[in-house]
């Protein structure tokens, strides 16, 4: 917990940026402030369940993000049982009904260095599957696992942003494949490697995972291989039809491969 003349550092802080998420110097320690943002309102969500019951892809299934206080509510019980669990996730320091504050762990998502240090690349991306495999071998699950949600610091990648549960909507190997996905979604494109050494490479962590967690990664991955038909290139098409082309292309790899080896 704060002090009270620090919870006013942050109180000031806040009234003079609007920014949802900040980084606050308190007494020379790097502490997040996280405030509420306003609920949200999701249309979407009946058309994403059906998607996923006519194609039986539970992982499609819509997981709320309610936003306001219960989002905030989700994420620092999630955070606090990730920590309880063995998992690398900021410490939950103090909680207030407007914001709450988190430890500080490093500037630098995996997103990031993939992007910024192409050289080191294949290493970093390969760093943020051995963190994967190991959430999953501690029975958990992340959030919304993309590069971007996961900081690398001191040697080791820890996962943020947890203001939702895909556990509470889909069985736990379902979730836990569609962290594997997500991951790939959105690194696929960024890196400079070979497709078929991403596969394999891809694979490699996917096996060492819990068999339905991989027959999960396998049925959507035959469903939406055929999305490699997408343009390649991100201009005019943009960055999203790219990253879902690069993915679907290095999965209808995985599926290949899957198959031979099953043989």
């Amino acid at each position: 917990m704060f002090t009270p003349e620090q919870v006013q550092i942050i109180t000031t802080q806040l009234a003079r940026k609007q920014d949802r998420t900040q980084l606050v110097d308190l007494d020379g320690t790097p502490v997040i402030v996280k405030r509420l943002e306003a609920p949200l309102k999701h249309w979407g969500y009946p058309v994403l369940n059906t998607l996923a019951r006519l194609l039986g892809q539970p992982m499609l299934r819509a997981v709320p993000a309610p936003g306001g206080s219960e989002a905030q509510a989700i994420e620092v019980a999630r955070l606090r049982a990730l920590a309880a669990a063995g998992v690398s996730v900021p410490e939950v320091l103090h909680v207030t009904p407007e914001w709450f504050a988190l430890s500080f762990l490093g500037a630098h998502s995996v997103d990031q260095l993939l992007r910024q240090q192409p050289q080191k690349a294949e290493e970093y991306w390969k760093n943020g599957l051995q963190a994967i495999l190991e959430l999953h071998r501690l029975g958990q699950t992340a959030s919304q696992c993309f590069a971007r949600n996961m900081i690398a610091h001191e040697g080791k990648i820890s996962f943020i942003d947890f203001e939702d549960d895909p556990s509470k909507v889909m069985p736990l190997a379902a979730a836990q494949a569609r962290d594997w996905l997500l991951y790939l979604h959105s690194t696929a494109y960024i890196l400079h490697m070979d497709r078929q050494m991403i596969a394999q490479t891809y694979l490699d962590y996917l096996l060492q995972d819990d068999v339905a967690v991989q027959r999960e990664v396998r049925r959507a991955a035959s469903a939406f291989s055929w999305l490699r038909i997408l343009p390649k290139e991100r201009k005019p098409w943009g960055r999203d039809v790219v990253s879902v082309q690069a993915a679907a292309q290095v999965l209808h790899i995985v599926v290949k491969l899957m198959r031979q080896q099953s043989r």
